[in-house]
């Protein structure tokens, strides 16, 4: 023994002989680093992570722990002074590999927290305000999330201990975005390799935050979370992000989608679902407050689906807490339209969906009637959609409140338990709502939120234009089930001219994969319904009918081509203002846009009024040429030597308004099609007008100069 101690003593001798001596190393190439060539920079880079790398080993050895967080922001100070020397772009990516590699280590973020945090000495953290510097490389990210579970042998219990003091870091990159194009295209390519961690369908917008959710889908389940890091990590994000959430948007008008705020909340919501399995009793109630006031607000329906996905997964584990929440909102008689959907949304899937064993313990859970209660009135709902759920909800609650197969005598009517049961008779025996409650079943039935809040299905779903989850809304789901279902009721019911006329639709240019009646078959049907001259006197008339706007008046003979117009509030924009103006036709990049929220915002319904067409960048130029040949004049609104000034411009009865791209104005291949540029007269310093401000003026001048030619 005394050998082993005297033995121990030579070791501790030499070690913190060796350790001096690295400091000295760390000292010396920190002052150096400004004078040194840009060739040696690599070399004194190498020497001072390899440095760093024994400091750490010695702290194992239980060395003096005090000077290694000294030692760190040496090396810190020393690896960034030659990252700002170097600008090679393959070397600096590989330093600051090197670099994450060495700082983000589940040992050093251990001892930081333990030696630092803990005490709130916020100062002697070297290795935090490095990444506060780095948190916006994908490289830096994908280190430290990996650290922040601790070391391979690290029990449940110390997991995630090291990522406390980053909790408000953590919070900002779960909702943070890469840009499009990033200060450095090996922002990417750097982590390719450590990519392979994440599901392939990530999108490349996305990547830094997904490493950040693939880190908290790796904790323990709360049971078995350290106390410290479920309260002072995992709850802190929780609320912070809900806090974010119930901010309302800026005029009472949702986010655009796109935008900053758009993204930002989309994100939010996709991480509290994640999030959702750590909503314990100890925050269930604070939650539920917040989710159900930020649910009142103004929202698209992709950012309600997440929304609604987290409200479902809390309710299921804590029924009492968020039913009473749900119950008392379902029974207020204020709620805007867009927040019952919510609350119906909900309802369904706890009372008739998958999830409803979760909800109700019992048929004689009191939640049972309180519900009914609630939801009874909304039968009458102006709203379609919450009407039909409505319907689907009380079906399905009755028959746990009272018995549906007891007759209603003439003394039982006098019971209130006859209310509902002729309630349920009806809605069971009308054949419309039977079709309706079929299909509603189904949805809520393939209603599946796990996946939603799962690490890989969160990452899975398409994304739109502008790089966020664009899921299906079951909003948007049920409203095409209605819609279905009316027209297979009214199709039956429809007159026979109406029959006929969409056989000819169908005949004449209708779908290929569509059955088209052959010629017999339809001088067959026309004998059966009414003579041909009469059906053609009746198509002519709806034909003629085209001309003429929903006001009444006649449409003007001017299309206003936006093809090249890629913003969507210009967009809605322009069909409002073609709508005002009774353009003839808005044609759109794609007119899937007239089904985005803010698109209906902006355009003020006039996307139902005005008819729009969808023509492709690719195929504007023949699409051009198609209209020339149809006798229309392209007109296109264009800065060029030959452009005529708007107000001198003498407009031809048949326009094409081609509008031009947002900065780049028309391209040159397709000016080409254009028979004459216009341009709006300028008396400022600033250049151009917004393109829908641009289209506006000119559609007035247009229409100014037909009102005075129809007085002439």
């Amino acid at each position: 023994n005394e050998a082993a101690r005297k033995q121990a003593g030579v070791a501790d001798v030499g070690s913190g002989i060796i350790q001096q001596i690295y400091e000295k190393i760390l000292t010396s190439a920190n002052e150096a680093v400004d004078s040194t060539p840009v060739i040696a920079l690599p070399p004194l880079f190498a020497c001072t992570t390899s440095c760093g790398e024994y400091l750490v080993e010695l702290e194992d050895a239980g060395s003096n722990e005090t000077a290694l967080l000294s030692s760190i922001k040496v090396i810190s100070e020393t690896l960034f002074a030659v990252l700002k020397e170097e600008t090679a772009s393959s070397t600096w990516m590989h330093m600051l590999s090197s670099m994450c590699n060495l700082l983000f280590s589940p040992k050093l973020l251990l001892h930081e927290y333990q030696k630092s945090y803990v005490d709130g000495d916020l100062d002697n953290m070297p290795v935090m305000k490095s990444f506060g510097k780095l948190m916006k490389w994908v490289v830096a990210v994908s280190y430290i999330s990996v650290a922040w579970l601790g070391s391979k042998d690290a029990s449940d219990r110390d997991i995630g201990l090291g990522a406390v003091p980053y909790r408000d870091k953590i919070a900002e990159l779960l909702v943070y975005k890469e840009p499009k194009f990033d200060e450095s295209s090996a922002n990417q390519n750097s982590t390719k390799d450590r990519h392979d961690t994440l599901p392939q369908t990530t999108d490349s917008s996305s990547i830094t935050r997904a490493f950040v959710l693939s880190f908290l889908s790796k904790l323990p389940p709360p049971e078995n979370l350290s106390h410290v890091v479920l309260k002072e990590l995992v709850h802190h994000i929780i609320l912070k992000l809900i806090d974010a959430c119930c901010l309302p948007p800026a005029k009472g008008k949702p986010f655009i989608t796109g935008s900053e705020e758009y993204s930002k909340m989309m994100r939010s919501w996709q991480a509290l679902c994640l999030l959702s399995r750590f909503v314990t009793s100890d925050i269930a109630n604070e939650v539920a407050q917040k989710v159900f006031q930020a649910m009142s607000l103004l929202s698209h329906g992709q950012i309600r689906y997440f929304m609604e996905c987290f409200t479902i997964q809390c309710t299921r584990k804590h029924p009492s807490t968020f039913g009473e929440s749900f119950i008392s909102e379902i029974r207020r008689n204020d709620l805007s339209l867009q927040y019952v959907s919510s609350l119906m949304i909900i309802g369904g899937n706890l009372t008739v969906g998958r999830y409803s064993n979760d909800f109700f313990h019992s048929k004689s859970d009191k939640k049972v009637k309180e519900i009914l209660c609630g939801v009874l009135p909304w039968l009458s709902s102006t709203q379609g959609f919450s009407r039909a759920i409505a319907q689907l909800l009380v079906y399905k609650l009755i028959p746990l409140v009272v018995d549906v197969e007891k007759n209603n005598s003439s003394s039982a009517i006098e019971q209130d338990d006859a209310v509902l049961r002729s309630v349920y008779m009806f809605l069971q025996q009308n054949q419309d709502m039977s079709r309706v409650r079929v299909k509603q079943q189904s949805f809520f039935d393939l209603y599946d939120v796990d996946t939603a809040c799962q690490f890989e299905g969160l990452l899975s779903f398409e994304v739109d234009d502008g790089d966020e989850a664009s899921p299906v809304h079951m909003v948007d789901a049920i409203k095409e089930c209605l819609a279905d279902v009316y027209k297979q009721v009214h199709d039956e019911d429809a007159p026979e001219w109406k029959q006929m006329e969409d056989l000819l639709i169908s005949a004449e240019g209708g779908n290929e994969d569509s059955s088209i009646p052959d010629n017999d078959e339809l001088v067959n049907f026309q004998r059966k319904i009414l003579p041909v001259d009469a059906l053609d006197l009746r198509i002519k008339s709806l034909h003629e009918n085209k001309k003429f706007n929903a006001a009444g008046n006649k449409k003007q003979s001017l299309i206003v081509c936006a093809t090249l117009v890629d913003k969507v509030p210009n967009l809605a924009g322009l069909a409002r203002t073609a709508e005002i103006f009774a353009a003839e036709t808005l044609v759109l990049p794609n007119t899937l846009v007239k089904k985005q929220d803010d698109f209906k915002a902006i355009s003020a319904s006039a996307n139902d009024w005005i008819d729009m067409e969808e023509c492709k960048e690719d195929n504007l130029l023949a699409w051009l040429h198609e209209k020339k040949s149809q006798g229309y004049t392209i007109v296109g609104l264009e800065q060029t030597s030959s452009s005529k000034c708007l107000t001198r411009f003498n407009f031809p009865d048949k326009v094409v308004l081609l509008l031009g791209k947002e900065k780049e104005g028309i391209p040159v291949e397709f000016l080409s099609a254009v028979d004459q540029c216009i341009e709006i007269p300028q008396l400022g310093i600033i250049r151009s007008l917004n393109v829908h401000v641009s289209g506006a003026l000119s559609i007035w001048e247009y229409t100014s100069q037909m009102m005075k030619r129809c007085r002439k």
